[in-house]
């Protein structure tokens, strides 16, 4: 028996026409037809969430600028990787331009709150995320930070196939 799910919201109305004229063809074929388009099509603010809550739980609070600032430049660079190639050229100023401040103020903002998650945010979620933790005497800089946030969405955010 083939398996079929469809959303109803992102199909028009011609596709669920072929898929009913499927169905007829086959009569082992089952279609599951939603109102809810699957969890992975919400990528954006699904992906905004988990990022929030990746944040908190590697211990950066919200009262921190660089916290806001971090959420935005995960947004940034998951829709174009290269902001990452130039950080201080690129990234740091894109993030300035969206919050009203200068890219200097950012850098530190970053640096800060990657500086308390590692000594105040658990050393578990350190350990999922970067593969060390503050115990190694090693922190990551906010280049590394921001790509291994960005690797550990992407790799969260994957949906699972059997």
């Amino acid at each position: 028996m083939s398996c079929i799910w469809v959303s109803a919201r992102e199909c028009s109305t011609n596709e669920l026409f072929q898929l009913t004229e499927l169905v007829r063809k086959d009569s082992d074929l089952q279609i599951i037809v939603s109102c809810e388009p699957p969890v992975w099509s919400k990528g954006v603010e699904r992906t905004e969430q988990m990022t929030t809550d990746l944040l908190v739980r590697m211990g950066i609070r919200a009262n921190l600028k660089g916290y806001q600032y971090l959420k935005t430049a995960v947004k940034l660079c998951r829709k174009d990787k290269e902001e990452l190639d130039g950080i201080t050229k690129r990234l740091y100023p894109s993030v300035a331009r969206v919050h009203g401040t200068t890219a200097d103020k950012v850098e530190h903002a970053i640096r800060h709150a990657i500086s308390v998650s590692w000594e105040k945010g658990s050393r578990q979620e350190q350990k999922e995320v970067f593969g060390y933790d503050a115990d190694s005497a090693r922190r990551p800089t906010n280049s590394e930070f921001i790509l291994q946030i960005l690797d550990y969405l992407e790799k969260m955010n994957r949906p699972l196939y059997s």
